[in-house]
């Protein structure tokens, strides 16, 4: 058995993935394998998995044909083939800083589902938070509520014991219309009664095609900001200077949190006026005269005092 099996799932992005894969391969958990999970790849994606075959023994390349939707299923392949006892998994456009496993080796030790701190980094450099805990049962249970879309575990950053994955009968099946496969996934293991936990900090740098209109971008700017941020998994403080932009991105939240509330409570207070004030005039109306002589002729009152 290895430690760590960390699955990469791919279709097109040649550009990205020897990259993503390098933030594995750095770790400071040197025990680990990378599954490339092909889901019907391109030809030049195949040449990058070989050519990363090559350079490392760690990677091995699955190469499956196309499979329905994000090819969900392929996962499932690929838990089945992969000889760790933590499962793990990354965008073959995004990063592992360099103690991203070791954080989550370390929940797993007492838990069957971990991530860390889960966001993303916008083009022009600003980290995007996306709020929730696993251990918080408030948001586990937002999560798991089928009519709300509410996520804050994505795929990248993420992991789970094989054993719980054996146990939970949960494999990864093809997601259902309307709905993104890490959520669909998640939230059934949490259904079926995963126990989870998030770390204390952010130790992956998610870069979305899907977000900040990365999606028109050419292979090569592609690749060119992966690159810049490669750089900081490379750093020796890397982890502390993307400490500092999640604490800024949190402090910036916070304050226009409290600024929210305060607008809410201010508008509570002015309903609490208005209240107070009808309430009055009732209480007015009510005790008049006119209004106990004429209780008789109120029709559907049945003679008593509304």
């Amino acid at each position: 058995m290895t430690r760590i099996s960390v699955l990469v799932p791919t279709h097109d992005h040649a550009s990205t993935l020897a990259l993503a894969v390098e933030s594995v391969l750095q770790q400071s958990v040197r025990d680990l394998e990378v599954l490339i999970v092909g889901d019907g790849i391109t030809d030049e994606v195949r040449a990058v998995a070989h050519a990363l075959e090559r350079t490392d023994d760690r990677v091995r390349l699955l190469d499956l044909p196309k499979g329905p939707h994000h090819g969900e299923v392929h996962r499932h392949t690929a838990v089945q083939e992969a000889r760790g006892e933590v499962i793990a998994y990354l965008c073959d456009d995004d990063l592992f800083m360099p103690d991203h496993l070791a954080d989550l080796v370390a929940l797993l030790a007492d838990h069957d589902l971990a991530q860390c701190i889960n966001g993303h980094i916008d083009p022009d450099g600003r980290v995007g938070l996306y709020v929730g805990r696993l251990d918080d049962p408030f948001y586990v249970r937002r999560l798991c509520t089928p009519e709300k879309e509410y996520n804050f575990v994505g795929i990248t950053g993420t992991a789970h014991t094989r054993e719980s994955y054996e146990r939970l009968a949960t494999p990864w099946e093809t997601t259902p219309a309307g709905a993104y496969p890490d959520h669909h996934q998640w939230r059934r293991m949490l259904l079926a009664g995963a126990n989870g936990m998030t770390s204390h900090r952010m130790t992956v740098i998610g870069l979305p095609t899907s977000q900040g209109g990365r999606v028109d971008w050419s292979p090569e700017e592609r690749a060119a900001e992966l690159e810049r941020w490669a750089a900081l998994t490379r750093a020796p403080d890397g982890q502390e200077r993307l400490d500092r932009m999640v604490a800024a991105e949190a402090l910036r939240r916070l304050t226009h949190a409290w600024r929210d509330a305060l607008d809410l409570l201010e508008l509570r207070d002015v309903d609490a006026q208005r209240l107070a004030e009808a309430e009055r005039r009732l209480t007015t109306i009510t005790a008049s005269r006119w209004w106990r002589l004429g209780k008789r002729l109120r029709p559907g009152l049945g003679g008593r005092e509304a």
